[in-house]
């Protein structure tokens, strides 16, 4: 594509000019010399199918988006609010329940503790927030646990906690999925017996809505979160106003879930205590997707962030305290306490299916937090070398796909592994992401100690106050429920951490065995080079193949494999009627394997020409439709995955598409 230059003369001298037109296309805009641009038509599908699949693309994900628009794709905070504080918010239907679950062992009367509890509980939420609101501050960029601990402690503690972190968002999809379906089964028994399935549905419906793009699922996502956020802070004022004038409500018709009895003691209380930990899952998704937000994006993420910890401290020390003084449990029929507060406060009313649907919804949509959490992480890690590259490439609407269908599959198999039971998960979760907290927490101390700017001592006291405080949970976390199954964190965390070590490994291998240095001049090849093509028979897909390999040599010796002799002699006499300056060579093949007797010959020959090169031409037939590339080209693929790799040796793939009718003249 050059320019085109035209002499347009003035009225003196001096006024003549140069008018140069740039070229254009359709499917690309100049740009510079050199350089051009593609269009979206540059990726228009050309075939039927690719039409129609890219018409169903277009109507499930919305139209592809340039990387220009990436700055409109930004979250206010309205959207931002329920797109990374979901998780945060929808805990508020089970962090109360989990606790009381573990509390029940000992019988109703430890109840008493779920109070003091839930007020330690919302210390520690506190001091998370203060000090992930440092963190936002110290990386407007983005600052999560592996940035920061990377960043200030190495790369092993840094591995840890993305690890830990990765495992909690895998957790929290099949959490806060499987607590909305069972929201739902509570308003409709019938649905128990299908209750896997439609877990499984939902998680294919949040990450299809992820696909389209960050900003669509806020929207998508936005009015389900507020109509929980309306209907729970009612349901919480009600009933504390009705409490306060003397008529606290009650729970009826309830029946208790059967649990082992337990001795009261220190240990269970610990165990009630990492239950209700639950409730913290996904604080630090604000501190992770500060790029996300738009410009000041520091600012809004750190009020975005004040914003979610007041939330959800008003709304779960509420449900407590309502769980507390209406005698709301753990329930036989499967009820969540959530729903027997709202069935107290509300009546069987429309009040009381506004509560259960929405938090259904929310649950459900708490999956978001990690589906726009798991592959930001991912994609980081991927950049850094110690994830599959594919983690670092953004699909057609900006999005992570690879880090979003990943996500997807890793949380249905845990959900099919535990039969989508929420108190079978629970003991798996909320260890990750403490471990994560604890290891940014301390990351921050030996940041601000390193930079000292103004009012880094009061930061690094808040920093290491809640680094402090959180490895004390993970202490407890580790303690109450190892037996209980977090024993398979502690084991599947290390291995990750060694499998990403393994991935990097690889990737610097790969990079000191392709790195070009910038001080060498690449010299013109000195190699000789010998063309070889593979021919099976004496078709066009052949003569083509022969034809590109003379433009390449002055001569090509065309390899026939036979079991018959007397048709590879055939075959010879045709070649060297009707292809001139191609030298035929027949390997006869009296064990009828047509593959290895070819790399065998490869080998042979190329070892009495060690200071060449031999260059194979592979033809292929191009099928012009789908199924055919099952039926034609098998020998083909099984040749080049022999030769792939091996020294001295270049495969090249020669493809022939059939030519269109009315153009016979053109053929050979």
């Amino acid at each position: 594509m050059t320019n085109s230059r035209e002499q347009l003369p003035g009225i003196k001298p001096g006024d003549r000019r140069v008018l140069i037109e740039r070229p254009q296309h359709k499917y690309f805009l100049y740009q510079a010399p050199g350089v051009i641009k593609a269009r979206l038509a540059a990726d228009e599908a050309s075939t039927p199918l690719e039409k129609a699949i890219g018409r169903a693309r277009r109507i499930l994900f919305g139209r592809p988006l340039s990387s220009e628009e990436e700055i409109i794709e930004r979250l206010p905070k309205w959207k931002a609010l329920p797109v990374f504080s979901s998780d945060v918010m929808s805990s508020v239907a089970y962090a109360t329940e989990a606790s009381l679950f573990t509390l029940l062992g000992a019988g109703t009367i430890a109840f008493s503790w779920l109070l003091p509890i839930s007020l330690a509980i919302v210390g520690v939420l506190a001091l998370v927030t203060l000090s992930y609101r440092q963190t936002i501050r110290a990386y407007p960029n983005g600052g999560g646990s592996y940035i920061v601990a990377h960043a200030n402690l190495g790369v092993l503690p840094g591995l840890v906690a993305a690890a830990a972190l990765l495992t909690d968002y895998v957790l929290t999809v099949a959490v806060s999925v499987s607590s909305g379906v069972q929201a739902l089964y509570s308003l409709f028994p019938p649905l128990l017996p299908v209750a896997v399935p439609l877990i499984v549905g939902s998680i294919l419906v949040v990450m299809a809505v992820n696909l389209r793009g960050i900003r669509e699922s806020g929207t998508i996502f936005a009015t389900p979160t507020y109509i929980f956020l309306g209907s729970t802070l009612l349901m919480i004022g009600l009933g504390v106003l009705r409490t306060a004038l003397g008529s606290a409500p009650q729970v009826t018709d309830v029946v208790p879930a059967q649990v082992p009895a337990e001795t009261f003691g220190l240990l269970l209380l610990m165990r009630a205590f990492a239950d209700g930990c639950s409730a913290m899952t996904g604080t630090e998704a604000v501190a992770n997707g500060v790029p996300a937000f738009k410009p000041p994006e520091w600012q809004n993420a750190r009020t975005t962030m004040l914003l979610m910890a007041t939330l959800l401290a008003t709304m779960y020390l509420g449900t407590s305290f309502l769980a507390h003084v209406s005698g709301a449990l753990p329930a036989a029929s499967g009820e969540s306490v959530l729903s027997q507060i709202g069935r107290s406060v509300y009546g069987s009313g429309p009040l009381w299916y506004v509560l259960q649907l929405s938090t259904m919804g929310i649950l459900i949509l708490a999956a978001n937090t990690s589906f726009a959490d798991f592959p930001r992480v991912a994609s980081i890690l991927a950049k850094d070398g110690y994830f599959p590259r594919q983690f670092s490439f953004r699909g057609e609407r900006l999005a992570f796909n690879v880090g979003i269908i990943a996500l997807a599959a890793v949380s249905i198999v845990l959900v099919a592994a535990f039969n989508g039971q929420v108190e079978s998960l629970i003991p798996l979760y909320a260890i990750g992401v403490f471990t994560a907290f604890t290891l940014s927490q301390a990351g921050m101390v030996r940041h601000w100690f390193r930079e000292r700017g103004a009012g880094w001592r009061r930061s690094a006291f808040l920093n290491g106050l809640g680094a402090t405080t959180t490895a004390i949970v993970v202490v407890i976390f580790a303690i109450a429920k190892f037996a209980l199954g977090a024993w398979i964190i502690l084991v599947v965390v290390p291995v990750l951490v060694l499998l990403m070590l393994a991935i990097h490994h690889a990737y610097v291998l790969e990079a000191q065995g392709l790195d070009v240095s910038p001080e060498v001049v690449i010299p013109h090849p000195n190699r000789s080079q010998r063309i070889v093509v593979a021919a099976p028979a004496l078709t066009r897909a052949v003569v083509q193949a022969i034809r590109v390999g003379l433009t390449m040599a002055s001569d090509v010796d065309v390899v026939h494999v036979t079991a018959d002799l007397a048709e590879g002699e055939r075959f010879r006499e045709r070649i060297e009627r009707q292809v001139p300056n191609a030298a035929v060579v027949i390997v006869e093949s009296p064990y009828r394997s047509l593959v290895k007797p070819f790399v065998r010959y490869l080998q042979v020959s190329q070892a009495e020409h060690p200071a060449g090169v031999t260059i194979v031409l592979i033809p292929e037939f191009v099928s012009p439709h789908w199924w055919g590339r099952f039926l034609y080209n098998q020998n083909s693929h099984r040749i080049r995955a022999a030769l792939i790799g091996r020294q001295d040796i270049v495969v090249l793939d020669v493809p022939y598409r059939r030519e269109e009718m009315g153009r016979p003249a053109t053929r050979p």
